[in-house]
């Protein structure tokens, strides 16, 4: 759980997270600076951490309707692409302050 009480994001089955992950390639990174930093800025609304954390609770007690379940799987299997997508985010720019800089990048950071 998060610091909010809500369950961490997990897809419905271990094939669909298997897939998922070999199509995003958290680990891969290879993503423009500007991408990724307006992707790790990516989260649900306020209404929507508070939505997730009734259902919660009422997944944990045992009293989700089956229309309540379904919305719950969702949000969960959307929090976990959001995951894999920023994971890559992170990725990404790690590796590109690794990597030192181009003669163009050089030559830009110099003129600033």
């Amino acid at each position: 759980m998060d610091g909010r009480g809500i369950i961490i994001p997990m897809l419905a089955t271990p094939v669909e997270t298997a897939i998922l992950k070999r199509v995003i390639g958290p680990e891969r990174g290879g993503m423009a600076p500007s991408a990724a930093k307006e992707l790790l800025k990516l989260d649900f609304q306020e209404s929507d951490h508070a939505r997730m954390a009734k259902l919660s609770k009422k997944a944990r007690q045992g009293t989700l309707t089956p229309r309540e379940s379904e919305e719950l799987d969702s949000y969960i299997n959307i929090g976990y692409f959001i995951t894999f997508i920023q994971a890559k985010a992170t990725t990404s720019l790690k590796s590109q302050a690794r990597r030192p800089p181009t003669a163009s990048q050089r030559h830009i950071e110099s003129n600033e």
